[in-house]
C-alpha cells in the first residue's frame, strides 16, 4: 500500500482524498493542520486514521511514502523545505512557488536529498488535454499558429479572502494564470523567446485581478486572459494550417474535438469523475519507480512558469 500524508486540510485537499479513493493500493494515512482541530475534522470526515496539528510531528512518522501539500502559496517554499529536511517525497499544490529563484531552490535541495518532488498541475494529465497533445505532436494540426486560453470567474472582493488577500499570495496569476502557461508551454513544444504581458490591480489589495499575456514561441503566437473579478466562459483554443482544436472548459473537460478546414475530422470523449487521479498516479508510479521528477511534470516546466511570473510581477510593479 503507498500511504500518503497531507499538509494542509482546505477544500483541495478534499478533491485529494476523494481521487485517492479511486485508486487501488494507495491510501491517505494522516493530515495535519496549523489550525486547531480542524485537522481532526478532516480526518474524520474524510476517513483519514491519523491527525496532527503539527507538520513536523506528522512528518516525523516512518511509513509516510509521500506528502501532498495543500497550503496557500504563500506557505509553499516553508512547506516543501521541510518535507525535504524530513526526507519525504511530495507533490505541491500549484503553483509551486511565485519565484524562479524558489523554485530552483526547492528543486535542487530535493534532489541533492535524492527525493521525488512535483507540482501539482493536475490538468497536464487529464486524458482530453493528452489527446490534443497527441494531434499536435503527430501533426495533425499542422504547424501550430496561434494559442488563445481564457479562464476567469468573479470572487467577490475581500481582502481577507484567499483570492484578494496580498497576505497569502492572492490574485489572478498565481491562482489561474498559472494553468495557461502549464498547459500551453505543454503542448506547445517549442522555445519560448518573449512573455508580454499587461496586469489589472485589484481595488482593495494589491494583487492583480485581471491579467492579459502574449506568449511568442519560435513559430507560434499565444495569448491568454485570466481573471478572478467577473466570470467567463473557459475555452482553449489551438490553430494549426491543417485544422484547429476548441476545448470548453478545459480544466474538466471530457472531450475534445479536432476540426479540419471543413468539418469535424475526430472527437474524443472519456469520463472524468474527479481528475486529480491522474496526476496522484503518476507520482505514485514515480517514486515506485525510482524516479526524481515526472517526464510530463518536469522540474524545468515549473521553474519557466516561475520566470514567466517574475517578469509579469516586475512589468505589474512598474504599471501601478
Amino acid at each position: 500500500m503507498f500511504n500518503f500524508a497531507i499538509i494542509g486540510a482546505g477544500v483541495i485537499a478534499v478533491k485529494f482524498c476523494n481521487a485517492i479513493k479511486m485508486l487501488t493500493d494507495v491510501q491517505v494515512i494522516a493530515v495535519a493542520s496549523s489550525t486547531a482541530n480542524k485537522g481532526e475534522s478532516f480526518a474524520l470526515a474524510n476517513g483519514i486514521p491519523n491527525f496532527y496539528n503539527s507538520y513536523s510531528e506528522m512528518l516525523d512518522r516512518t511509513d509516510i511514502d509521500a506528502v501532498y501539500i495543500a497550503t496557500t502559496h504563500n506557505f509553499h517554499h516553508q512547506n516543501t523545505l521541510l518535507c525535504i529536511e524530513k526526507n519525504k517525497p511530495f507533490i505541491c499544490e500549484k503553483p509551486l512557488t511565485l519565484t524562479k529563484k524558489d523554485a530552483l531552490d526547492i528543486y535542487t535541495k530535493a534532489k541533492a536529498k535524492n527525493l521525488f518532488s512535483m507540482e501539482a498541475m493536475w490538468s497536464r494529465f487529464l486524458p482530453s488535454i493528452n489527446k490534443i497533445k497527441g494531434w499536435i505532436d503527430s501533426g495533425k494540426l499542422g504547424q501550430i499558429e496561434l494559442v488563445t486560453f481564457m479562464i476567469g470567474f468573479k470572487e467577490v472582493e475581500d481582502g481577507e479572502s484567499r483570492i484578494y488577500s496580498d497576505k497569502l499570495a492572492g490574485g489572478a496569476l498565481y491562482d489561474i494564470g498559472v494553468y495557461p502557461i502549464e498547459l500551453i508551454t505543454y503542448l506547445i513544444q517549442e522555445n519560448l523567446l518573449e512573455v508580454k504581458s499587461v496586469l489589472r490591480k485589484a481595488a482593495i489589495s494589491n494583487v492583480d485581478r485581471l491579467d492579459s499575456l502574449i506568449l511568442k514561441f519560435d513559430h507560434c503566437t499565444a495569448s491568454f486572459n485570466a481573471l478572478v473579478s467577473a466570470n467567463v466562459n473557459d475555452s482553449l483554443c489551438i490553430y494549426g494550417t491543417k485544422g484547429h482544436v476548441i476545448m470548453d472548459s478545459p480544466l474538466v473537460a471530457d472531450s475534445c474535438t479536432f476540426y479540419g478546414d471543413n468539418d469535424v475530422v475526430e472527437s474524443y470523449t472519456t469520463r472524468q469523475d474527479n481528475g486529480f487521479e491522474y496526476q496522484i498516479q503518476e507520482v505514485v508510479d514515480c517514486i515506485r519507480g525510482g524516479k526524481l521528477e515526472s517526464d510530463r511534470m518536469p522540474h524545468k516546466a515549473t521553474i519557466q512558469c516561475a520566470e514567466i511570473f517574475d517578469a509579469c510581477m516586475a512589468d505589474f510593479r512598474k504599471q501601478q
